[in-house]
C-alpha cells in the first residue's frame, strides 16, 4: 500500500490488531472518520471521544509508530500484545499521577473526598515505585509526609522483558533515590504484591540477587515496603 500517516498509523494489519486490543470501539470510530488531513482528524475526534478515549489515542499513536520504527530501522518487530501491554502500563502510569476525586452520594451533608495515595507516616518519605516493558524501564517519585515532591528516578533496562524483575529493580533505584536525596526514614510503594512479598520476606526467586541487594541496602535506613494503596 502506499505509504501515509493514515495507512501507517491505522490501516495497516499491525496498527488494525492493535487498536483492537485496545479499544475495539475507539478503532471504529476513528476508521470511520473519513478526513485526510491529521490536524483535522485530530480535531474531529477532540469533538466525539470521551476524555479516556482521546487520553488514549496519541499515547497509542506514538507507540504504534514507535514499533513500525524499530521493525523499519532495527529490524525489531513486536507483536500487536506487546504493544498492547506497553500502551496499557503507560496509561495506568498516566492515571497513578493524575489527580482523582471519588464522588459518593451520601445521605448527611459534606463535602467530596479526593482520592489519594495512602500517606506515610509522619517524618517519613514515602517513594512510589512502577516498571514498564516496552521499553523496559523502571521508575520512582518520591514525596514527604505532606505529599510535597522531592525527587525521582528513572533507569532504562535493556534485555530485560519480566515484570516481576524489573518491578524489583524499580524498588532497588528507590533505594538509590533515597540515598541520593539523604533520607532516613521511608516507604516504598509497589504495585506488584508478589515482589513487595519476596522483599520482605527475603525469598530467593528468579530476582534473587537483587532481593539480596536490596535488602542489604535498606538497613542504612528505616525502610518499610509496602503495596501501593489509595483511600
Amino acid at each position: 500500500m502506499p505509504d501515509s500517516w493514515k495507512h501507517s498509523l491505522l490501516q495497516c494489519t499491525m496498527s488494525r490488531c492493535i487498536w483492537a486490543l485496545v479499544d475495539e470501539d475507539l478503532a471504529h470510530k476513528m476508521l470511520a472518520l473519513e478526513e485526510s488531513k491529521a490536524k483535522q482528524w485530530l480535531f474531529a475526534l477532540m469533538e466525539s471521544l470521551t476524555h479516556d478515549q482521546f487520553a488514549l489515542l496519541p499515547v497509542t499513536l506514538w507507540s504504534i509508530w514507535y514499533a513500525r520504527r524499530k521493525a523499519v530501522h532495527e529490524g525489531i518487530f513486536q507483536s500487536p500484545q506487546a504493544v498492547q501491554n506497553f500502551i496499557r502500563r503507560y496509561c495506568d502510569e498516566l492515571n497513578m499521577i493524575r489527580p482523582k476525586v471519588v464522588r459518593a452520594v451520601v445521605y448527611i451533608s459534606g463535602p467530596t473526598v479526593p482520592q489519594q495515595p495512602k500517606a506515610p507516616p509522619m517524618g517519613y518519605a514515602k517513594i512510589h515505585v512502577d516498571a514498564a516493558v516496552r521499553p523496559e524501564g523502571a521508575v520512582a517519585v518520591c514525596r514527604d509526609s505532606s505529599g510535597n515532591y522531592l525527587g525521582s528516578s528513572a533507569l532504562v533496562v535493556e534485555g530485560v522483558d519480566d515484570p516481576t524483575s524489573l518491578e524489583a529493580m524499580a524498588c532497588r533505584e528507590a533505594i538509590s533515590l533515597a540515598e541520593d536525596l539523604l533520607l532516613n526514614n521511608l516507604v516504598i510503594a509497589s504495585d506488584c504484591k508478589q515482589v513487595v512479598s519476596d522483599i520482605t520476606t527475603g525469598s530467593k526467586g528468579q530476582y534473587g540477587a537483587i532481593v539480596i541487594e536490596i535488602n542489604l541496602q535498606a538497613t542504612q535506613f528505616q525502610c518499610i515496603f509496602s503495596l501501593s494503596i489509595v483511600l
